[in-house]
């Protein structure tokens, strides 16, 4: 989760209204401040910092949330990350490696934490991953 305008923090919501015990996840301790702040408003979730470019990172904190409920019965994949450069310029300027980054991050991420997950999916768990416009639909560049 990023700040209160993400899509992940609408899901928390609405996932707690319906009586959920939530962990929210953080990239790093600037996006922590905000996670941190957003959780007062929640009942007792539990807090961890995974930064989904790490393994190690997503194994550990998967380990903790098994620690404290054993299992998962959702997880929400709201990730999405592109260097600057990349966003900033023309596509067709986009480096290999900005576009590598951008992919692991938005995209390979989602099979990381599918992976790491405690989610029983035999008995119904559920991965939810959300996308960007751009994935299913032309979006026009605005120079």
């Amino acid at each position: 989760m990023a700040n209160k305008r993400s899509i992940a923090w609408g899901i928390a919501q609405k996932a707690a209204e319906a009586g959920a015990q939530l962990c929210l996840t953080y990239q790093n301790e600037r996006l922590g401040e905000n996670v941190h702040e957003l959780a007062a408003e929640l009942k007792d979730p539990l807090l961890l910092s995974m930064d989904v470019g790490s393994d190690s990172q997503i194994v550990m904190a998967f380990d903790e949330i098994y620690k404290r409920w054993g299992k998962l019965d959702f997880v929400v994949h709201a990730v999405a990350y592109a260097p600057r450069p990349a966003l900033e310029g023309r596509f067709v300027e986009t480096s290999r490696e900005d576009f590598r980054v951008a992919h692991d991050i938005s995209a390979y991420s989602l099979a990381a934490v599918s992976h790491a997950a405690p989610i029983p999916h035999a008995r119904g768990g559920s991965i939810l991953t959300v996308s960007y416009l751009g994935s299913t639909r032309v979006v026009p560049a605005t120079t």
